[in-house]
């Protein structure tokens, strides 16, 4: 898998958080979810049911 973009919306406060780089830690403005990881991982924090999926990623082949 390579992600392309590392984005949640909160559901609270309904703020998009991106993570641009590894180890780019964000939160939305009302501290509910977190987002971290940039195009190396994807990684959630905090009340993950109010956490809507926005990333975009795409699947790669291994054998090329």
């Amino acid at each position: 898998m390579r992600i392309l973009v590392n984005k949640v919306r909160c559901k609270q406060c309904l703020q998009e958080v991106v993570s641009e780089t590894t180890h780019d830690f964000q939160k939305c403005k009302c501290g509910k979810v977190g987002v971290d990881g940039g195009k190396s991982y994807l990684r959630r924090v905090g009340e993950l049911d109010l956490i809507e999926e926005l990333s975009v990623w795409e699947e790669v082949d291994d054998e090329t």
